[in-house]
């Protein structure tokens, strides 16, 4: 069994993006809509999304985008900077449809530090402490707890093409596709008449004796069962290779998702203290 290797896309560097997704003109028209579905339509417009199931999905996480922005009194610099982060964290997230959470978690803290640190024309301090703190909470409990559901949603599906090959046995070949027979179109094909009448039938019937059962041979049947259970043996541990795997991923992912949160474990450089009346290395009598 071959196996090949799988290309990840390469993840793009971060740089600044204000006013790269969402224009000056754009936050003011965005700014003048007074009602959720005049901003909508607004946004289509914008991205050019289409009626579907995909278009929703994205206006949703536009929208919440666009709302969490107001909710945190942004300035229209700042609105603008965080929907592109989203956006763009977002294009990382379903470039490919195999797992990249480490990658993409680590290209969004790095444009978010972009737009936190006034080092030009690098960087520049878009958002102040408190704000950055704010920016990450939202999008790791809006969009990296559903990570998985955006890759299912806007990524195409992985077929495994699996291909088995036995010491002994000649390789199946491919299939052959069929050419269809070309006539000619002043050609004209004669009639056959196919009636048979029911006497006929009968007779058939008749003379038609009955056949005794074909006996398989031992050795086909001997092989066939050899090729079953190597079949079921493979089966069996590629389905527990598998669930193996999803469960460390599910495990990995969960552990990301607490170290995000922060934990509430003992900080590192710190030691543990002992509780009073009872110091190391003294016992009562």
């Amino acid at each position: 069994m071959e196996t090949a290797a799988v290309n990840l896309p390469t993840v793009p560097k971060p740089s600044l993006c204000v006013w790269s997704d969402l224009s000056v003109h754009n936050m003011d028209e965005l700014a003048k809509c007074s009602s959720t579905t005049e901003t909508r339509k607004l946004l289509a417009n914008i991205f050019n999304l289409g009626n579907n199931a995909r278009g929703n999905i994205l206006l949703d996480l536009y929208m919440n985008s666009l709302k969490f922005a107001k909710t945190q009194n942004f300035s229209k610099e700042q609105s603008s900077a965080y929907f592109s982060i989203v956006k763009k964290t977002h294009e990382v997230c379903v470039s490919t449809p195999f797992g990249n959470l480490e990658s993409c978690f680590a290209f969004f803290r790095e444009l978010v530090l972009t737009h936190g640190v006034h080092r030009p024309p690098w960087s520049l301090e878009i958002f102040n402490t408190a704000q950055i703190a704010a920016v990450t909470s939202q999008i790791v409990d809006t969009y990296f707890r559903h990570f998985k559901m955006y890759k299912y949603t806007f990524t195409p599906k992985v077929r495994l093409d699996l291909t088995l090959q036995y010491d002994g046995l000649p390789p199946t070949p491919p299939p052959e596709e069929e050419t269809p027979i070309q006539r000619d179109s002043e050609e004209q094909i004669p009639e056959i008449d196919v009636s048979v009448s029911p006497e006929a039938v009968q007779g058939a019937k008749e003379e038609i004796a009955p056949e005794e059962p074909v006996q398989k041979d031992e050795n086909l049947s001997e092989l066939e069962s050899i090729v079953r259970k190597a079949v079921s043996l493979q089966l069996k541990q590629m389905h527990a290779t598998v669930e193996r795997q999803l469960e460390d991923t599910d495990k990995a992912i969960n552990e990301k998702i607490q170290n995000l949160e922060g934990g509430h474990g003992t900080p590192k450089g710190r030691k543990s203290k002992s509780p009073k009346g009872s110091p190391k290395g003294k016992r009562k009598a």
